[in-house]
């Protein structure tokens, strides 16, 4: 019966989710996104306007169909045992927090409202510099428990910092791939991005 209950709560709030995101972006795609306001978003989804910040910070995020950033236990853990690289590891984290705030699921009506009004192109990119704090956090704590991260040894921040942003770079360049394709998974471009980027290191230094 509780799992029941539980099953039907979060159906409701996937329901209403899809119903204030569908709403903004049909507005902003037919009047333009300055005229999405909030009230007229929650007017159109049936919602109230507390409704709607309960489920999206902005008024943009729920144009784009984007979420607040976050990190699992899970995807912490596999970042912490994998026995691939640093790079790698830190990379496929990156892309991991992605998928959090940018869900593929709302990726086509994504596309076509970015290529109509680019401007909102910004706000995904603030999406981003969130996700880079995040994996920051992650990295940090591991170098402090003193675990080996090859890349940035305990104590050197200059490194940490290289390799966050190294890392930033080729998940958003894979990300930014994805974006441009037809592909469902942005994973299928990640490891290709990886070695094209070790490859314009190695042929370039």
């Amino acid at each position: 019966m509780h799992e029941s209950t539980i099953s039907q709560r979060e159906r409701n709030r996937l329901d209403t989710w899809n119903a204030v995101h569908e709403a903004a972006h049909a507005i902003a795609w037919e009047e333009g996104p300055q005229e999405a306001a909030v009230e007229a978003i929650a007017a159109r989804a049936g919602v109230s306007r507390r409704t709607f910040f309960n489920y999206f910070p902005t008024k943009e995020d729920a144009i784009l169909g984007t979420r607040t950033p976050e990190v699992s236990e899970g995807d912490i853990e596999r970042f912490r045992t994998s026995d691939e690289d640093e790079l790698t590891r830190v990379v496929h984290l990156f892309v991991a927090v992605v998928r959090t705030a940018i869900p593929e699921a709302t990726s086509p009506q994504r596309r076509r409202i970015i290529g109509e009004h680019p401007s909102l192109q910004r706000r995904v990119l603030r999406l981003l510099s969130e996700v880079e704090r995040i994996v920051a956090e992650v990295i940090q704590a591991r170098v402090e428990d003193g675990d080996d991260v090859a890349l940035a040894a305990p104590g050197d921040g200059a490194r940490l910092e290289a390799l966050l942003m190294l890392s930033g770079v080729i998940a958003k360049y894979a990300f930014h791939r994805y974006q441009e394709s037809s592909a469902e998974d942005p994973r299928e471009f990640l490891d290709e991005s990886i070695a094209m980027f070790r490859e314009v290191v190695d042929t370039t230094r």
